[in-house]
Parts: structure tokens; C-alpha cells; sequence
């Protein structure tokens, strides 16, 4: 059943949570207020019953500083314990939110749980999940997961999901607004269900905002130069959905204060939106390295963003010394430009410039293996070869 479809049928699903209802603990980052009385006594328990320091209580018993009896809690344990949550994962649950112990085992634990059974995940996986994200267990979502399933069309991808909590993606109101926005992607910006997988799984914040949002953020895109028949489109929007146009307008600038043109830089961005991403700081100290070290034109740059990607200590530095030591050794390959360095996994580096030239230098796979693990002896050994 193709996705459009499933969503025409899907308003016969229960009404889910409005967006102005909060979850039974969603009030998490909200001021913390002076502990009653029998605070103590979450405290105790937390320690008493799921092995956390007297530290760790304390911090987490704020969730359950009004706890007066054991009865909910220890039947949320018992559950857990006996469905087989790992004593490591409910631990690691408890300290990330102790409000999961107040969760109905009935109404919540239970269905949820079967839930995902039914669809395909081990307990093992859920276990992990509850471990991540135990927010997503205070109410009741399995209205919604066959929905999700339809449209992520993996447990795995599923997985992904449920284990990010930012934005309340299971909890947002499907009918109200992840259909709406769904059907926008598809419609009006022409994502194909691969990429609106994409977006969910690095951008839920498309699918759980409202609808304005949502229409300005390819507008913005196409702002930037990239049109919507783009095959970076798709990229643009998860970069542009992440920020503030004010944050964008801020990184643009950047582009240009270290050496960009205006038509580079929407060149630049039409080729690798995720660019935007980057920080101000991290793309000056790259573009200052690849310009000054690695001997590269702006044209070069413009043809290969991804080298702002790659990591400056373990990547960029590391590769340019080999490329300046097999150059000075007047080796063949060292005619390549930078990017030829730089684009290889570490794996299929080794393979094509380290081990055939490690004959003519003795203790080059070492030496690179140290300048990546950022240890001085490696830098020492290249400036030394180099400059010998």
C-alpha cells in the first residue's frame, strides 16, 4: 500500500494527544520546585529499589518528590523486570526520567510494549528503548505504530524513531499534524517516501510543527538558490528546519567574511546544504587550513563541501602530512589534489597510500596512525621526514 493512501485511511485511528496535552511526566525541564516533605521518601526508594547512589536518587527523585506509596512503582518494576528490562537499562531509564515508574502498567507498559511485539521488536530492542527514551512510555501509543510502521516501513527505521523524544514525534496528534505535514512534503515539495524516511529520522521537527512552519521552511530553501526539482532539496530542508533564519543569514555571512563570493557561496550551498550546519568557528579554521596547508583554490573547495565535513585533526591534518611526505619523496601519487586524500574511508586510505609506500618510508603506517589519534609522535615523524 503505497504511503498516500494509508494516510486516506488513517483518520480512522483514535483521536491522539492534542498539542496543548502534555505527557504524564512531560514537564521534565520545567523550574524545579522546593521538595516537599516526603521527598525523603523518593529518595529511599530509588535507592532501595533500583540500585541508584544516594547522588543519583537525589537528583531523580525530583520527578517523584510527591511519591507517598510504593504500590504504582513497584508494580511498574515488577513488569519490567518480569517482561525482561534488563536491570541495567531500567536503571539507566530511571535516572533519565524516574516519572516512568508512575506509568499505568496496565493502560501504558503493557499495551505499548505488546505493541511492539507484535510488530517485530525483540525484547531486547525494547528494553533498549525503554533505556533512551522512557518518556515515550507515559502514554498509551499503540493507536499510532502501525501508522508509523506503514510509513518508516522498518522496525529499524521505526526504532530510530522511537528512540528520539525531541519534538514528541509519537505524541503529536497524527490527524492534526503529522498527516498534514506528510502529505505537504509529498505534495507541494515532491519528496519521495526514501527521503521523507530521511527527514523523519533527521528532522522530526517537519513533522511536528505546525503547518505554517513547515510551508516557510522550502520557501527559505529556495531563498538560498536550490529549487525544489533539486537533488540536494531533500538536505536543504533538514539544514534550513534547524535553525533560525536570523542563524542562517549569520552562516551565509560567515561564508562570505572567509574568502566566499555571494555566487559561491550559493553555488557552495546549492552543492551541500548541510554545509549550514557546520559552526562559524569550524568552517574558518577548515577553509584557513585548506587554503594555507593543503594548498587548495576555492574552486577546489567549491567542488569537493565535502571537505568541511571531514574532521580537521583526525582527517584533513593527518591526510595533508601524508600527501606532503609522499611529495617530498617525489612519489607519483602525491600529484593527486587534496581531495583524492581526503574523500577515502581511513580503511581504503591505508590500502592505497599508506602500505605501498611503506617500503621506500619505514614506519609511515605507524606514524599516520598516531597523527590521527591526535599523539604527537606521528606529527613529529612526518615534520621531521618532510623537512629532513
Amino acid at each position: 500500500m503505497c504511503m498516500t493512501l494509508f494516510l486516506g485511511r488513517i483518520s480512522c485511528l483514535r483521536p491522539s494527544l492534542p498539542l496543548n496535552q502534555t505527557t504524564p511526566f512531560a514537564s521534565s525541564n520545567a523550574p524545579t520546585q522546593p521538595s516537599p516533605p516526603n521527598a525523603q521518601f523518593a529518595v529511599h526508594y530509588l535507592v532501595e529499589s533500583c540500585g541508584l547512589s544516594s547522588d543519583e536518587a537525589l537528583k531523580a527523585s525530583k520527578y517523584i518528590h510527591r511519591l507517598k506509596s510504593p504500590d504504582k512503582p513497584d508494580a511498574a518494576l515488577r513488569f519490567l523486570r518480569d517482561t525482561g528490562v534488563s536491570e541495567s537499562d531500567i536503571k539507566t531509564a530511571v535516572l533519565r526520567h524516574a516519572g516512568i515508574l508512575c506509568s499505568h502498567v496496565e493502560k501504558n507498559w503493557r499495551p505499548n510494549i505488546a505493541k511492539l511485539q507484535e510488530v517485530g521488536f525483540s525484547m531486547e530492542d525494547i528494553s533498549g528503548i525503554i533505556s533512551v527514551n522512557p518518556d515515550l512510555f507515559g502514554f498509551n501509543f499503540v493507536s499510532k505504530i502501525d501508522f508509523w510502521m506503514e510509513v518508516l516501513g522498518s522496525v529499524e527505521n521505526l526504532s530510530v524513531v522511537l528512540k528520539v523524544w525531541r519534538g514528541g514525534l509519537i505524541a503529536r496528534s497524527l490527524e492534526k499534524v503529522i498527516m498534514p505535514n506528510l502529505s505537504f512534503l509529498q505534495e507541494n515539495c515532491g519528496l519521495s517516501t526514501r527521503q521523507i524516511v530521511r527527514v523523519i529520522k533527521s528532522s522530526p521537527k517537519l513533522l511536528t510543527s505546525k503547518p505554517e512552519f513547515v510551508k516557510r521552511v522550502p520557501e527559505r530553501v529556495e531563498e538560498l538558490g536550490i529549487a525544489r526539482s533539486s537533488g540536494s532539496f531533500c538536505s536543504a530542508l533538514i539544514a534550513v528546519s534547524c535553525m533560525s533564519e536570523r542563524t542562517i543569514d549569520a552562516k551565509l555571512n560567515n561564508l562570505r567574511n572567509i574568502g566566499f563570493s555571494q555566487e559561491e557561496v550559493t553555488l557552495l550551498i546549492s552543492k551541500a546544504p548541510l554545509l549550514l550546519k557546520i559552526s562559524e568557528k569550524s568552517m574558518g579554521r577548515k577553509m584557513e587550513f585548506l587554503m594555507k596547508e593543503a594548498g587548495c583554490d576555492k574552486l577546489h573547495v567549491i567542488r569537493n563541501p565535502f571537505l568541511f565535513n571531514c574532521g580537521l585533526e583526525n582527517r584533513l591534518i593527518p591526510r595533508n602530512l601524508v600527501r606532503k611526505l609522499l611529495m617530498s619523496k617525489g612519489l607519483p601519487v602525491a600529484n593527486l589534489k587534496f581531495a583524492s586524500f581526503a574523500r577515502p574511508s581511513d580503511e581504503n586510505f591505508v590500502e592505497k597510500f599508506i602500505l605501498p609506500n611503506e617500503h621506500a618510508i619505514p614506519g609511515l603506517h605507524r606514524a599516520y596512525a598516531d597523527a590521527s589519534a591526535g599523539k604527537i609522535e606521528g606529527v613529529e615523524f612526518f615534520n621531521n621526514s618532510i623537512y629532513s
